[in-house]
């Protein structure tokens, strides 16, 4: 037990190290904080809707994209190129690579997401805006835009093990990543705040959990 976390805090710090470097991670990083502020300055008419948890749903919907887009190509790549099997000469389970990988994913959209949201709430406080309401205000639209992005990074990586091209891999996560991420979003457009909340991040969890245990025992079948 204690030689599989040290095994997973090595390869999560590695796949940290990876994500820093990655121009997708840096355009997220700047883009999303940009949205933010654009959507921040223009003020669109969003029926009623806060706009912190209206920027939150573009930020989980582009954020969600782009790290499906990352996850599967990267995970493709690596397996057609035998990066992996560098891995398993050690002890190192393939679980362990698969869920370190996703869980730097997440910590680096997580930062992303911190970001935005918080330029956004910098802006408001900037209006004069009473600081304790925004802070509060902040968890839900935080919860929305990650559970999204935990849902489209566990399709990314799904694509990543079952396909061995990476343009497959990169078109079908695009595609059923926004899908499957909009059943964190869309309880934000049609129920109460606290309901919205609870459905995405129940959603946010399960889901991403159901995807991963379905990727994880194909990765293990797969001849690498």
């Amino acid at each position: 037990m204690k030689n599989s976390k040290s095994n997973f805090g090595i390869l999560y710090r590695d796949e940290l190290r990876g994500f820093f470097h990655s121009r997708v991670m840096l355009v997220l990083w700047i883009g999303l904080p940009l949205v933010s502020l654009f959507f921040q300055l223009l003020q669109p008419d969003v029926d009623g809707m806060p706009l912190l948890t209206f920027t939150a749903l573009m930020i989980g919907s582009i954020g969600g994209t782009l790290s499906s887009v990352l996850m599967a190509t990267t995970i493709t790549g690596e397996r057609v190129n035998k990066i992996y099997d560098l891995f398993l000469v050690r002890p190192v389970s393939r679980a362990l690579l698969m869920l370190a990988k996703y869980f730097a994913a997440l910590s680096c959209l997580f930062l992303a997401a911190v970001l935005a949201l918080g330029l956004g709430l910098v802006v408001d406080l900037a209006k004069g805006l009473p600081s304790f309401s925004l802070l509060t205000q902040l968890l839900q639209p935080l919860a929305l835009a990650m559970a999204a992005m935990a849902i489209a990074s566990a399709v990314g990586l799904l694509f990543g093990v079952l396909f061995n091209s990476v343009a497959a891999s990169a078109i079908l996560s695009v595609y059923l990543g926004n899908q499957l991420s909009a059943l964190a979003i869309l309880p934000g457009l049609f129920f109460s705040e606290r309901t919205a909340l609870l459905l995405a991040v129940s959603g946010g969890i399960l889901l991403p959990a159901l995807i991963l245990s379905v990727a994880i025992g194909i990765f293990r079948k797969k001849v690498l």
